[in-house]
């Protein structure tokens, strides 16, 4: 059996967070016990585990400590531990989540427990339920039979109405503390008889993302590599290639700080080959970026680096956001390596496109004004500043100040496109402004093609095509895709008013 499953917590006191353990405890002691439970928290938490524990607490009928903590030794301790209790029953929310399993459980609600004195329903993922399936249970849940008591899990406790909520006792389970952890690998090692270094442990704990069955995976695996030997940091680093980490991770930073992309994912790309576990870098540069904003904050003092190594506090707060998403988007990427390659060309690349007159939008951007808005426009004084703000060209604040003094602005023919000509929309200006107004209409459909679009420009534009520019190979293939062409070909339409082809292509 794997770890995590044998070494469940049964008790309250064998549970590893402190702050449960107490909240467990001052609840089940009142003599009213709440009919309705909600855990909610991040996976591999143990939500279910303590949902099986209260059942326990609640039907156990030799209680130990306080009257509260089960035996686990009665009839109803062992059928609940083994899963075969009748009156317990765990329902997995994902697979019935419609409306008629849960009036079948309405049905079976009003019948009385077989042999415990509580009959029990744990609803683990509750927040896969329909709507409908939803309502329906509402009902029993607010006046349930004396006889019933629910305990609902779920990883995502926004998607769960409030009107559930509001009528369940809420217990938020954080993510486990480094020294929760290690105090949760402890307790197998002991039981196991494992020989492992204490620095082993918290280097497990590190890598376990705060959630104790993650962290247990890991100690077992290295339990199967070591082969009975005593578990070293040696051996940890040779299983999860991390002897080398913290050089590499100076080495990135250094060309992050350069904006020397071309390098930095050469870095990553030895990573790669080398086989380093690629979230784990990661961690260890929010890590090394973390340290150094506190020192830059005074909280803790300044350790002695190389001068070239310093990281001003405004790029401090540009790259942590950056690779904190990177860190989270790596857990469910298709390839491992995407997330930080695109946080670290979405920085390397910002200053070079706001010098070319292309603004990076933020996550709520207001709406750009296009060009020939600006020219068309007949707005008021205060329209006439922000679309002077907007623009940041001199071609264009004179245009706006033509409108503002009443002056209509003389107006350009346009250039007649032929299939041959490969000109760019009257200048680079109009370009990065026609680029910032479709990275602005793109997000909507698809915020990480909005994300490539900034690493790219406009090479051409013609009366049957636009072409879009790019150094890097992956922007080429991503933006290709045939899905993602649609929407480029839908957005270039909304902004151009032109039925035009997309074109990709690749600059050395």
């Amino acid at each position: 059996m794997v770890y995590y499953r044998k070494y469940r917590p049964q008790t309250i006191g064998e549970l590893d967070s402190p702050k449960l353990r107490e909240t467990l405890t001052a609840v089940l002691s009142q003599k009213e016990i709440p009919h309705a439970f909600l855990f909610t928290g991040p996976k591999g938490l143990g939500k279910t585990s303590t949902a099986r524990i209260i059942a326990k607490v609640l039907n156990c009928t030799a209680k130990k400590r306080n009257g509260i903590e089960p035996c686990n030794e009665c009839s109803q301790c062992v059928s609940i531990t083994n899963g075969t209790n009748i009156d317990v029953l765990e329902i997995d929310g994902a697979s019935n989540r419609g409306i008629d399993e849960i009036r079948e459980l309405r049905e079976r609600v009003n019948l009385a427990p077989s042999a415990a004195k509580k009959k029990v329903y744990i609803i683990d993922e509750v927040h896969m339920l329909t709507t409908e399936a939803f309502n329906a249970l509402l009902k029993t849940i607010e006046e349930p039979p004396s006889h019933v008591v629910f305990i609902f899990a779920t990883t995502e406790p926004q998607k769960v109405p409030n009107t559930i909520i509001s009528r369940c006792f809420h217990i938020s389970l954080d993510r486990a503390t480094q020294e929760e952890l290690v105090h949760s690998l402890k307790r197998i090692v002991k039981e196991e008889k494992i020989i492992i270094d204490e620095e082993v442990l918290n280097l497990i704990a590190n890598m376990g993302d705060g959630g104790y069955r993650d962290t247990t995976k890991i100690l077992e695996e290295l339990v199967a590599l070591s082969n009975g030997k005593k578990i070293t940091k040696e051996i940890f680093e040779q299983t999860h290639k991390t002897a080398n980490i913290l050089l590499r991770v100076s080495t990135l930073l250094q060309h992050i700080i350069d904006k020397d992309a071309k390098a930095s994912l050469l870095e990553v790309n030895e990573l790669i080959n080398q086989g380093t576990d690629i979230r784990l870098f990661i961690f260890q540069v929010l890590s090394n970026l973390h340290r150094r904003l506190l020192e830059e904050m005074k909280v803790r003092e300044k350790e002695v680096r190389p001068a070239n190594l310093e990281i001003p506090l405004n790029q401090l707060q540009q790259l942590i956001p950056l690779f904190e998403k990177a860190y989270q988007d790596t857990k469910y990427a298709v390839i491992p390596s995407l997330p930080l390659e695109l946080a670290i060309v979405t920085y390397c690349q910002k200053d070079e496109i706001q010098d070319s007159g292309f603004k990076i939008q933020e996550e709520t951007p207001e709406k750009p004004v296009i060009a020939s808005e600006a020219r068309q426009s007949n707005t008021s004084n205060d329209s006439g500043r922000n679309t002077l703000k907007d623009t940041r060209t001199k071609e264009q604040n004179l245009k706006v100040k033509q409108v503002l003094s009443g002056t209509k602005p003389e107006e350009k023919k346009p250039v007649e496109s032929t299939a041959t000509q490969r000109d760019l929309p009257k200048n680079v200006q109009d370009a990065s402004l026609l680029l910032e107004n479709l990275i602005y209409k793109v997000k909507p459909y698809n915020h990480s093609v909005a994300g490539v679009l900034r690493g790219c420009t406009i090479g051409a534009m013609d009366g049957v095509a636009i072409t879009f520019t790019t150094k890097y190979v992956f922007h080429k293939e991503k933006l290709e895709e045939q899905k993602v062409r649609e929407i480029l070909e839908k957005v270039v339409r909304e902004v151009t008013g032109k039925q035009l082809s997309v074109m990709i292509e690749l600059k050395k």
